[in-house]
């Protein structure tokens, strides 16, 4: 999206967003309400108002949308990690198709009130107000700032579920940024009334980290898929695989979590790894005729390839760095996107995957809980807070890993395959992506298998995101 046209200069100020960062956040709200960049081009910002920032939305008219500005006081606050969230409402009564969206909740709040009736008011001739600064509560959460702040870590170093202000206030659940373009395309229809949002489509990113491909073989790690899954037929198939000249299971397994992609026409996208052996990495060499025979044979069905950095690549741009170039070459130089290895991330992480030039990260999701952990399902440009700028980098932001539901959550089958349901349906409702990391070795459980078909049956040619040619 093009930027937005300036029509004041403003002072420079330490409180609140910067110019910058404040178009960055009407651009995101923008895209989420389904403006064009034709429209929003058309746009002008007045940042000269001490106490508002007034976004005109047509050409040679008053008609336009104010957004206040945080106060110094609440701003001091946030930076030192004391928020509050509100909670705000719909223009109007109706909320018609937005049955999932009850309200709106804020955090990072720049009101003192947690109710604060309509989130968009009508208070001056041709104008909306916007009753919270909406603008830095966005590119907070997109930002994912509180992680920038000293925080609690898990056993691996990352910032648990548990931690999250969205966790604190109930809405993990929830794209709340996606859903308040929704509030935003209402906005403008009451001052547009002939503008019409282009209808909203669900779309899919499947993805599948290679861990594990049973290749070297590893009586270790066989034994322990056997007491998990209770299979010690698999074992005694993988130790004799290379005497049969047959795939192992794991490679029998990604190949059949493929075929059920092509099966529902959906595509799947498999993130491999080039490290050493670890506690946590296996240490397959993906130049093994094995694994090369079975790329070329998944990339044969237009499977997407990526990267999936090793554990010990978090905060260590070094190493990071001379994974991703083997895996790069490896691949013919082409753009790649992948994911961190135990999802270990953190704001640092787009830094790392942006000076090394990658195309996407889709690492933004908790390890311990399903949810929108950045507040959308729509792939973005990040916000580097510690930098103040944005990234030429796509987040496609996670919202549910396998691994998760069985191995953090402690679900039944039959207790994860509502949850995962729920999360396609809001991602449906704002146009979102449903983007899902399944393991080539939970094909070995029974019921995990059982209900990722039943999803993929029940998403079964949804559109499909593809980064290389959708605008961030």
């Amino acid at each position: 999206m093009a930027s937005l046209a300036v029509i004041s200069r403003v002072r420079e100020e330490s409180i609140g967003l910067n110019p910058d960062a404040t178009r960055y956040a009407i651009e995101q709200l923008a895209r989420r309400a389904g403006v064009s960049d034709e429209l929003s081009c058309s746009w002008r910002l007045d940042l000269s108002d001490p106490d508002f920032v007034s976004v005109f939305v047509q050409p040679g008219a008053r008609k336009r949308i104010r957004f206040p500005r945080v106060c110094a006081y609440t701003w001091d606050e946030i930076q030192r990690g004391v928020f509050r969230t509100s909670t705000a409402g719909w223009l109007s009564g109706s909320r018609g198709e937005h049955e999932l969206t009850p309200d709106f909740k804020i955090p990072f709040s720049s009101a003192s009130r947690i109710d604060l009736g309509p989130l968009f008011v009508s208070d001056l001739p041709d104008c909306l107000t916007c009753v919270v600064d909406l603008l830095s509560s966005t590119v907070l959460t997109l930002a994912r700032f509180e992680e920038t702040l000293p925080s609690p870590k898990d056993v691996h170093g990352r910032f648990p579920a548990s931690a999250s202000v969205a966790w604190q206030g109930g809405f993990l659940h929830r794209p709340i940024v996606d859903e308040y373009g929704l509030a935003l395309e209402q906005a403008l229809a009451v001052l547009l009334p002939s503008w019409r949002p282009p209808e909203r489509f669900l779309r899919v990113k499947l993805s599948h980290d290679v861990d594990e491909i049973g290749i070297p073989f590893s009586l270790r790690s066989a034994v322990a898929e056997t007491l998990r899954n209770g299979r010690p037929l698999l074992t005694l198939r993988d130790l004799f695989a290379p005497l049969l000249r047959i795939d192992t299971t794991h490679q029998r397994h990604l190949k059949q979590l493929v075929e059920l992609s092509i099966e529902r026409k959906l595509d799947s996208a498999i993130y491999w790894k080039s490290s050493n052996s670890s506690p946590y990495d296996a240490g397959y060499d993906v130049n093994d005729p094995r694994i090369l025979g079975l790329i070329d044979v998944l990339g044969a069905e237009g499977v997407e390839m990526g990267i999936h950095p090793s554990y010990a690549t978090f905060h260590s741009p070094g190493l990071f760095r001379s994974e991703v170039e083997r895996l790069r070459a490896f691949f013919g130089n082409q753009r790649l996107g992948g994911r961190q290895d135990y999802l270990r991330w953190s704001p640092r992480s787009w830094s790392d995957w942006d000076a090394v030039g990658l195309a996407y990260d889709s690492s933004v999701g908790f390890a311990d809980h399903i949810g929108f952990r950045a507040g959308t399902c729509i792939p973005y440009q990040p916000w580097l807070w510690a930098e103040q700028r944005r990234v030429d980098l796509i987040e496609i932001p996670l919202l549910a890993m396998d691994s998760t539901l069985y191995g953090y959550m402690n679900l039944t089958p039959e207790q994860a395959l509502p949850l995962l349901r729920s999360l396609s349906e809001r991602c449906r409702a704002v146009g979102g992506v449903f983007t899902v990391a399944w393991h080539n070795t939970s094909l070995a459980n029974f019921g995990y298998a059982a209900i990722y078909r039943a999803l993929l049956d029940e998403i079964a040619g949804s559109r499909r995101y593809d980064w290389r040619f959708k605008a961030a």
